[in-house]
């Protein structure tokens, strides 16, 4: 049904709107088959997360391990251009909702996406290495050696604040744990740290792992789409927004721009002070 048009479908007999994720009739919520009742006090966030967006239950180790990835994704200040601009936003007055969903549509390809292309390059590392049966190394060497052609840099590593992030220690170490207990291969997990170690010998210089390249392991190793990072991302993110727009609303301060209005921050690079040619009879 791909490209097809929702008249062409609908006109060969297909419904309008059609869903495998719930099934909503009156007195019945069901989620993937289950119903609500039976997932409301035994699911956590994380877990109900993966069932809408996966179809399957995550066992209790794993879904500690994705709620981690959310509360370490969860703030980085006003620095971040999601949570600065829900700040700005807020100073403008416009509904509380309205602030949120302004830092919330920051996210993308440049903020927010690294883990997206993280996750692509790790999948298709795993796909390159078993098909040709060769090392975990070699196939890591090859794509980076592809990216090196391309002018590309490898997303997930490298930041411009920490050279070593305690967030990336964290879930790192939390996901080797599991790997040892056998809940998940760890194979992306060794991917990502060679993607690191090659890099390293190939700049001669430490170089770290950030957020979104262990976030990006982590979430290969629980099988998650790549296409669906951001959107994750977004709900983990979305919780610091939610923090600083609040609180940037209750402190009463409007109108705060991107920056103070000094001279050396905005700077005007444009035709000097002119003034339009009159013409006759003006």
């Amino acid at each position: 049904m791909r490209g097809r048009s929702a008249l062409d479908a609908y006109g060969d007999g297909e419904a309008w709107w059609t869903t495998s994720i719930s099934h909503i009739d009156k007195n019945q919520i069901d989620i993937r088959g289950y119903p609500i009742e039976d997932l409301i006090g035994h699911l956590s966030y994380s877990q109900m997360l993966y069932l809408l967006l996966c179809g399957e239950l995550l066992s209790p180790p794993k879904a500690r391990l994705l709620e981690s990835v959310l509360v370490a994704g969860a703030d980085h200040g006003p620095r971040a251009p999601s949570i600065a601009a829900a700040r700005m936003a807020a100073t403008c007055g416009i509904s509380f909702n309205s602030s949120v969903a302004t830092g919330i549509n920051m996210l993308g390809d440049i903020h927010g996406g690294a883990a997206e292309n993280a996750m692509q390059l790790f999948y298709r590392c795993k796909k390159w290495r078993d098909e040709r049966k060769t090392t975990t190394h070699a196939a890591v060497e090859h794509h980076y050696s592809l990216l090196v052609h391309k002018g590309e840099k490898v997303p997930g590593f490298g930041h411009q604040l920490h050279d070593r992030d305690p967030r990336v220690h964290r879930l790192y170490e939390l996901a080797t744990e599991l790997a040892i207990e056998g809940e998940i291969s760890g194979i992306y997990l060794t991917i990502a740290e060679e993607f690191r170690k090659l890099i390293e010998s190939q700049k001669n210089r430490a170089i770290t792992m950030n957020i979104d390249g262990v976030a990006a392991a982590i979430q290969c190793e629980l099988s998650i789409p790549a296409e669906a990072a951001k959107g994750i991302f977004s709900l983990s993110r979305g919780m610091g927004i939610v923090a600083h727009a609040f609180e940037e609303y209750m402190n009463g301060v409007r109108i705060k721009g991107p920056c103070p209005a000094r001279e050396d921050l905005v700077q005007y690079r444009g035709p000097s002070h002119r003034r339009m040619e009159k013409r006759g009879g003006e």
